[in-house]
């Protein structure tokens, strides 16, 4: 992780959450072995010790909750929880202009669907360029857009999530199906940490890394029906991606045709045998709760 981001208070934590993590942690921990990705008791242990820190981490922060027709405009520090989202262009729309800044957001146990935009621009949640230091963290979030077919950038730029100009996206336990239209995932954060990440739907491009990174992706599912790439890179000589036990139209690693480069050809994708979890890199909101090895 870039020290230049954790300087800037990215991996915020408290003695309170920790704490609440590591005795959650050796309640939940078990002999499960296998595939993480397949391991119910594992996802469900390891979504609960990430809600555990976001409850400390966002202890005095606003919390909207309930279902949501419409677009939401959001003023960070937020915690939206147990709600859900529809019938809106931006389901729920992310600013931090209100002092004192705090740009952070959380999401936990939240359900979007049936969106709907009479522009060409849509998605289920967006942060704007405007406000670059936010960070968006993200657990058992489901999105099923619903949007039309992809026809073009002047007529379906829809997304699942757009995180325009964010200093950061952590997310476990995240769902998008059915995207359909533009990206699953338009990812301009400046470094991106995806667990179980799940990602079905025909649109144009699942996932887009518009950053240089270093962006990871841990026990994930990336499917896309149909041809064409499963990943665009703005710059393909300067951004690193990290993987995991994830797999791409069910293989192990990404083929040239899965990858489509704006800039270069050679793009530094690394997979690991070792969980980056393990090694202190990723953000304390992540636990392990099976060890493999």
């Amino acid at each position: 992780m870039s020290a230049g981001l954790a300087g800037t208070g990215a991996y915020r934590s408290t003695a309170r959450a920790g704490l609440g993590a590591a005795v959650a942690l050796a309640a939940c921990l078990g002999p499960w072995g296998g595939d993480g990705r397949a391991d119910p008791a594992a996802r469900d242990c390891e979504a609960r010790l990430a809600k555990e820190w976001i409850a400390a981490a966002f202890s005095g922060a606003p919390v909207v909750t309930g279902h949501r027709v419409g677009r939401v405009e959001l003023e960070s520090p937020v915690w939206v929880r147990e709600a859900t989202g529809s019938a809106a262009r931006y389901a729920f729309d992310l600013r931090d202009r209100r002092p004192p800044e705090d740009p952070r957001a959380a999401f936990t146990d939240v359900d979007i669907s049936g969106l709907r935009s009479s522009s060409r621009f849509g998605a289920g949640i967006r942060t704007h360029r405007d406000g670059p230091a936010m960070q968006l963290f993200l657990v058992d979030v489901t999105i099923a857009p619903g949007w039309p077919d992809w026809v073009s950038y002047q007529h379906t730029n829809y997304d699942g999530v757009v995180a325009d100009g964010a200093a950061a996206l952590f997310a476990q336990n995240l769902t998008i199906t059915d995207w359909n239209a533009d990206s699953a995932i338009d990812n301009k954060a400046a470094i991106s940490q995806l667990v179980r990440l799940e990602v079905t739907g025909s649109g144009y491009r699942p996932l887009r890394y518009w950053q240089p990174g270093p962006h990871y992706l841990v026990d994930s599912t990336i499917r896309r029906n149909g041809p064409g790439p499963l990943i665009w890179i703005q710059d393909c000589e300067s951004t690193r991606l990290f993987v995991h036990e994830t797999t791409f139209n069910g293989q192990a690693r990404l083929t040239d045709a899965m990858i489509s480069c704006e800039v270069g050809d050679a793009p530094d994708i690394v997979y690991t045998d070792e969980d980056p979890r393990k090694s202190g890199i990723m953000h304390p909101m992540f636990s392990l709760c099976n060890d493999r090895e």
